[in-house]
């Protein structure tokens, strides 16, 4: 058979991570300049042989709009259930009856290589004896089975973890699929439901790096540890004024900062330590003050132009922590907004970011209300 343009991918993305925990669900959250989604996404938009691919989202979830993907037209999406079965099932529903070939994988494995997919695909189609094909890889850790409150031991090597892309037949799956819906049953992956049917599948070796991200560590443990770490420190005077920005976030008071730029402090030293954690110039370098062009020059096109130059040296933002210092405007009220804010500006989560205020105790320039600072450090990972 010659799969080419006729397989559909399913990717299931309606779950909200309970075990994962944060105020982004995990699909969401960024690997550098892609979402786990994107790149889970965007890898099988790069192969030719897929037709479409479909994701199963939260009907009450908007990030999705956010996506690269959203408008390929090769992408569609369509609404999840409260389980998984229900998701792929929904979505089976809008596949083309033409398709011969359904690859599902789980929205929260973005380390899927794109040779481990086709190997996989050639030898499902090469053995014509199975209707679909399933990765495992052997359990490494001690295990134990519990039994009310007792823990017992299991001998290791008669457990297997299974992983996706599954690949299957589109029609078996879908017979299986509406036998599970007519028993109300749901299943953890599609395999089970297969083998449910009757269906005889082929259990082929997966890969240790296609993890799936399930808890806080897995995403930022696996995606690199801090390579690098740089400060930013920044100063301003205050004049009087109607308000001022910080962290793109506007403040409320009788004083707006003197600057070249439009004055955004928090943004500027941000942008130094992360430049400096890659060593890189500093924000003068990039936007001289010399340049009429950067007079009252937008804040979030400096961060912006620090992440592009860390995205071409292949690093990303992994945490920053930052000390607002100045006698007036209070900073306490506005920290919430301010780390959102720099959550969605960064792509990193608001948990791996840090913001704090103080003061100089009325002493020197800024103790006497004239003006503000900032300090900050970063740590950048692989991208």
């Amino acid at each position: 058979m010659n799969p080419k343009n006729n397989i559909t991918v399913i990717i299931p993305a309606a779950g909200n991570g309970s075990r994962f925990g944060g105020s982004i669900p995990k699909q969401f959250l960024s690997l550098g300049d892609e979402t786990v989604l994107e790149k889970s996404v965007n890898l099988f938009l790069e192969i030719p042989c897929i037709r479409e691919v479909i994701v199963a989202i939260d009907s009450n979830e908007n990030l999705v709009k956010s996506q690269s993907f959203y408008n390929d037209a090769r992408v569609r999406i369509v609404e999840g259930g409260n389980t998984r079965s229900e998701s792929v099932f929904n979505a089976l529903a809008e596949v083309d009856q033409s398709i011969e070939i359904i690859v599902i994988h789980d929205a929260a494995r973005p380390w899927l290589r794109k040779n481990h997919f086709e190997d996989l695909l050639s030898q499902f189609i090469n053995d014509q004896s199975v209707e679909g094909i399933f990765p495992i890889i052997p359990a490494t850790d001690s295990l134990r089975m519990k039994e009310g409150e007792n823990l017992i031991p299991v001998k290791r090597n008669q457990f297997l973890h299974v992983q996706t892309p599954q690949i299957f037949y589109h029609e078996p799956l879908k017979a299986a699929f509406n036998k599970l819906k007519k028993e109300n049953l749901h299943m953890s992956d599609e395999s089970q439901v297969m083998e449910h049917a009757g269906f005889k599948l082929l259990a082929a070796p997966g890969e240790r790096s296609n993890i799936k991200i399930t808890y806080t560590d897995d995403i930022y443990n696996y995606g690199g540890i801090d390579l690098r770490i740089g400060r930013g420190i920044d100063f301003h005077q205050f004049q009087p004024g109607s308000g001022l920005t910080l962290g793109n976030v506007f403040i409320d008071c009788e004083l707006s900062i003197v600057a070249h730029s439009d004055g955004d402090i928090i943004l500027h030293a941000i942008s130094d330590a992360l430049l400096g954690a890659a060593g890189l110039r500093d924000i003068g370098y990039y936007f001289p003050d010399s340049d009429p062009k950067n007079k009252n020059l937008s804040s979030l096109i400096i961060i912006k132009k620090s992440l592009d130059l860390l995205k071409e040296n292949g690093l990303w933002p992994r945490n920053i922590d930052f000390v607002v210092v100045c006698e007036q405007p209070k900073i306490g009220p506005y920290v919430n907004q301010i780390k959102k804010s720099l959550s969605a500006i960064l792509k990193i989560e608001e948990s791996f970011i840090g913001v704090k205020a103080t003061t100089t105790e009325k002493m020197g320039v800024i103790g006497n209300g004239n003006g503000i600072a900032v300090y900050a450090i970063a740590s950048l990972r692989n991208k």
